[in-house]
Order: structure tokens, then C-alpha cells, then sequence
């Protein structure tokens, strides 16, 4: 606590005014005088205030300018004549009379007795209220002779706490100034101590560092070495990894490619399933066609050589009695014969192999053309069936796409305007 009073003095002087306003307002308010009480009556309750010195010297002139004028006032109600006494009326009857002015008087008299009493009350109250403020009077100039001497007290307690103050406050300076000079000489040994100290240690630290930079260098040369080295290994590392990415990325293409082939094959199993089902409702189908095809076909061959007969009978009479003819002859046939595997080839040019095709297949189809090698429509069909029913139609697929077909011209057009045709891959 009397740090934080050192610290801020006007504090205790707060402190100690509020507590003498306190000590102030306490004495004012004890009651010194206690009012008199007669006959059990209850004591009147004056109200105070409490006055200054000069209020108290205007109040005290204006109770003594007063008494002179109350005294006044009081000596002629004291000296006021009493009532005369009533003329008697002439007698008439002196009985009657006199007991009329005994009445009288005594009514006179109680009269008399009550202005006196009435009088006396004023008097009596004009005392009382005088001695009440000549009491009030006292007992406000006693409290404000006791707050004076209150307040001297008070401020002389405060010139002394003040002088005390002060003198502690130039203690304490001085105080204050010495530990301050102390503090400053010892800051200055401090500080010499510590700047040799530091000397000593920068010295040692330069040592240190001068060591701990040789070590750095030697150290940092290593690390360049391993760095260099590291260098040497990323470069293998990374060229491995390339070539291990390379490696990575090529089994995944090749994995990615067997992986197309395998759902290529599944999707060609899947297909040839279907084609195979297809077909073999195809193959059913082509059956019964072929079968009734083949029936046609045998009789257009039939007819064919019952047409041929004749000229076939003719051209042998011409050939046995004519060596040119039988020469020309042998020519077309030689020329009929060098057309087939043209014709042939070109078929097996758009013959495609379908995925099931096991073994060597042979087929004979029908070919129907116009002059100039173009296939009849829908003419082409089998003749004689090699037994798979998806090759007799590739076969049958590969001759429309071969079309149009190449045909000699002129005469020997005429042996393939309709003829048949044996493919084999």
C-alpha cells in the first residue's frame, strides 16, 4: 500500500480529506444540548442546518437587531389597562340590582382572568420560541466554532501530513538519487565487466567459427562430392525410370492390345455364335433352297444339253469331216479355259474367310451374266455345297463384289453367259 501511496501521493490526500469530511459531518450531526420536556411531553424536533461563519455572524446580528424590538412590543401588552368598572344603573331595586352587578363584575372578571391567561400564554410562547433560538443560536455558533476548530485541526493535520510528505518525497528523491548513482556505477561495472566478457567471448566465438566454417567447408565439399555423386544416381534413377516407364507403358499397351484382341474375340465369339445360329438357320434354309435349286439346276442342264444335242452332233460330223473346224474348236476351248481362273482370282480378290473356316472347302456356284461381265441379279447360287454353309456364302458374297465379271467378248461370250463356277480358298 505504500508503494502504490509512493507512487501516487495525491491519493492519500484524497484519502485522508474524504475521511476528515466524514469525522465533520458526524460531529455536526451529535446532538450536545437535549431539549428540555415538562410534564411527559415529547421533545420538539428542531431542524438544523449547518451554517457558515458568515451565515453565523448575519444570523447573530439579526437576533440582537430583534431583541430590542420584541422587548418594545412585550412592555406595552404587560402595561395595558385594565377594563373600568360599569356605572351602576340607578336602583330601582337594590336586591335585583346587586345581584345583576355581582354577575356582571364576576363576568367582567372572568373576562379579565381570560385575556390575562391568553396573555400569558403569548408571553410564555414568545419565551419559549426566544430561548428556543437563542439554543439554536448557541448550538449552531458552538458547531460552527467546532467545525473551525475542526477544520483548523484539519488543515494543520493536513500542513503536517503535507510537510511530512514532502520531507519523505525529498527522502525519498534523495533516496532515489543515490540508489540511482549506486545503480549507475554499478551499470557502469556491468557494463566494463560485460564488454570484457564479450571480448573474451567474440574471441572465443571467432575461434569457434573459424573452426566450424573449416569444418563447413570440409563438409560442404563432401556434400558437393555426394551431391554430385546423387547427381550421378538421380540421372541413372531417372534414366531407369524412363526406361522402366518406357517398359510400363509398353506391356500396358500390349496388355491394353490383348485386352482389345480379347474383347475382340469375345465380341468375334460372341458374333460367330450368332453367325453360327444364323447359319445354321441359314443353312436349313439353303438346304431346302439348294436342294430345289438343284432340281432346277439339272433340269436346265438337262435342257441344256437336249438344246446342244443337235449342234454338239453337227459340230463333231463338221469336226470328223473338216480338219479347220475341228482346230477352230479346240481354240474357243482353249480360250474358254484361259478365262476361268482369271475369273477365278478376281473372285478370291473380295472372297472374305470367315473366323470358323477349318480345312480345305470346295463349292460350285451358278453364274448368270450379261454381255460385258455384269452379274445377273439374284442369280447366283450354289450348285454343289461344301458342306459349311457360311463359306458357300462368302463365296456367293465374294462373287456379287467381284462383279463385273471378266468375259471374253464376241462368240465366246456365249459359253459364259450362263455357267458354273468351282471355288476353293
Amino acid at each position: 500500500m505504500w508503494q502504490v501511496l509512493r507512487r501516487n501521493p495525491r491519493a492519500l490526500y484524497w484519502s485522508l480529506g474524504l475521511h476528515l469530511l466524514f469525522a465533520v459531518l458526524l460531529f455536526v450531526s451529535v446532538r450536545f444540548i437535549e431539549d428540555p420536556s415538562e410534564g411527559g411531553q415529547k421533545p420538539k424536533v428542531v431542524q438544523a442546518t449547518i451554517l457558515g461563519e458568515r451565515a453565523l455572524e448575519e444570523l447573530t446580528s439579526r437576533l440582537q437587531a430583534d431583541q430590542p424590538r420584541k422587548a418594545a412590543d412585550k412592555k406595552p401588552q404587560e402595561r395595558a389597562p385594565t377594563p373600568p368598572a360599569p356605572v351602576p344603573p340607578p336602583a330601582v331595586d337594590t336586591a335585583a340590582a346587586q345581584r345583576a352587578a355581582d354577575v356582571a363584575a364576576q363576568r367582567q372578571a372572568e373576562q379579565a382572568t381570560q385575556r390575562q391567561a391568553e396573555l400569558d400564554a403569548q408571553r410564555l410562547a414568545e419565551q419559549e420560541a426566544e430561548q428556543e433560538a437563542d439554543r439554536q443560536a448557541a448550538v449552531a455558533a458552538e458547531r460552527a466554532a467546532a467545525a473551525q476548530r475542526e477544520a483548523e485541526a484539519l488543515a494543520k493535520r493536513q500542513a503536517e501530513v503535507q510537510a511530512r510528505q514532502r520531507a519523505e518525497a525529498q527522502a525519498r528523491r534523495a533516496a532515489d538519487l543515490a540508489a540511482q548513482e549506486r545503480a549507475a556505477e554499478e551499470a557502469r561495472r556491468q557494463a566494463a565487466e560485460a564488454e570484457r566478457r564479450a571480448q573474451a567471448q567474440a574471441r572465443r566465438e571467432a575461434e569457434v567459427l573459424a573452426k566450424r566454417q573449416a569444418a563447413e567447408e570440409r563438409e560442404a565439399q563432401a556434400a558437393a562430392a555426394k551431391a554430385a555423386a546423387a547427381q550421378r544416381e538421380a540421372e541413372d534413377a531417372a534414366r531407369r525410370m524412363t526406361s522402366e516407364r518406357e517398359r510400363i507403358r509398353k506391356e500396358q499397351e500390349q496388355l491394353a492390345e490383348v485386352e482389345r484382341q480379347r474383347q475382340a474375340a469375345a465380341r468375334q465369339l460372341k458374333l460367330q455364335a450368332e453367325a453360327e445360329r444364323m447359319a445354321a438357320e441359314e443353312e436349313r434354309r439353303l438346304a431346302q433352297e439348294e436342294s430345289l435349286q438343284q432340281i432346277d439346276a439339272e433340269a436346265r442342264l438337262l435342257e441344256q444339253e437336249e438344246r446342244q444335242r443337235p449342234a454338239m452332233a453337227a459340230a463333231q460330223r463338221t469336226r470328223e469331216s473338216d480338219p479347220d473346224a475341228q482346230s477352230s474348236t479346240d481354240q474357243f476351248a482353249k480360250e474358254v479355259d484361259r478365262y476361268i481362273p482369271v475369273i477365278r482370282d478376281k473372285v478370291r480378290q473380295f472372297w472374305v474367310r470367315p473366323p470358323t473356316l477349318m480345312g480345305e472347302l470346295v463349292t460350285v456356284v451358278s453364274l448368270r451374266l450379261m454381255p460385258g461381265g455384269d452379274l445377273v441379279p439374284n442369280s447366283v447360287s450354289v450348285v454343289r455345297s461344301s458342306g459349311n454353309t457360311a463359306f458357300d456364302q462368302s463365296v456367293i458374297a465374294a462373287v456379287y463384289n467381284a462383279s463385273p465379271i471378266p468375259v471374253p467378248s464376241g462368240p465366246a461370250f456365249e459359253r459364259f453367259r450362263e455357267f458354273n463356277l468351282k471355288f476353293s480358298p
